[in-house]
């Protein structure tokens, strides 16, 4: 295998393990990347502090109400017992039992509004509650699929590796200089092909003297524009 069609070779692996690193890259910034599931949590979260707040203040309400309920038990024993017969003293506990009444009415409005509040709380968490378990299953598959795939890449680095370096070892120390040097300043590409006597990296037309060159394969042969190492 003469030269150039080594070089050719090596380019091709090179490419590869680019897109390796590429596609690492991407895989480990997806796996990385957990705002979804820390959105659905905090959605979760939130819905499950709502409807914790509203059974609170309807504890408050129902104790309330239950004192409420057990003055005006009181207030009515002492109206109706008879044993109240002063005037003031009777108009005095039937404006309490008014109040009492009139509180115990509105405290019992408001419970029901909490209770209608309440259920649209817990369909709320429930429903926040399934989406983070769906978000999460999902999320720990796609996760261990990209784990796979890194570890894919793991392995074709080795071989992609192993090809290289037997390549290597057979270019010269002068070639490998030019190679590399086109590789850094080329954005990786150091070697394209030639087609119809073009460039097939920036297409400029190659020189009719260097196209014979070019198809020998003997000699590194650049294109006249980019600089780039020209094989067959």
């Amino acid at each position: 295998m003469n030269q150039m069609t080594l070089l050719g070779e090596l380019q091709h692996l090179d490419t590869r393990s680019d897109e390796n690193a590429a596609a690492r890259v991407a895989l480990e910034k997806k796996l990385a990347d957990t705002s979804a599931v820390q959105s659905a949590r905090a959605a979760l979260e939130q819905s499950e502090k709502k409807a914790h707040e509203l059974k609170a203040q309807l504890r408050a309400l129902e104790l309330e109400t239950s004192g409420l309920t057990d003055k005006l038990k009181q207030v009515n024993e002492r109206l109706y017992s008879g044993r109240i017969t002063n005037a003031k003293e009777l108009a005095g506990l039937n404006a309490d039992e008014k109040m009492l009444q009139r509180r115990k009415s509105e405290l019992e409005d408001q419970e029901l509004a909490l209770m209608e509040q309440i259920e649209s709380a817990e369909d709320a968490e429930k429903g926040n509650r399934a989406a983070y378990a769906k978000l999460a299953a999902e999320t720990n598959a796609r996760n261990e699929q990209e784990r796979t795939a890194l570890r894919d890449l793991d392995a074709s680095d080795a071989e992609l590796a192993h090809k290289r370096d037997s390549i290597r070892a057979q270019l010269s120390t002068e070639t490998l200089h030019v190679y590399d040097e086109l590789r850094r300043t080329k954005k990786g590409r150091a070697v394209v092909m030639m087609k119809a006597a073009s460039c097939t990296a920036c297409g400029t037309a190659v020189p009719s003297g260097l196209v014979s060159r070019v198809r020998l394969g003997n000699e590194l042969v650049s294109c006249v524009n980019c600089g780039r190492i020209l094989v067959p």
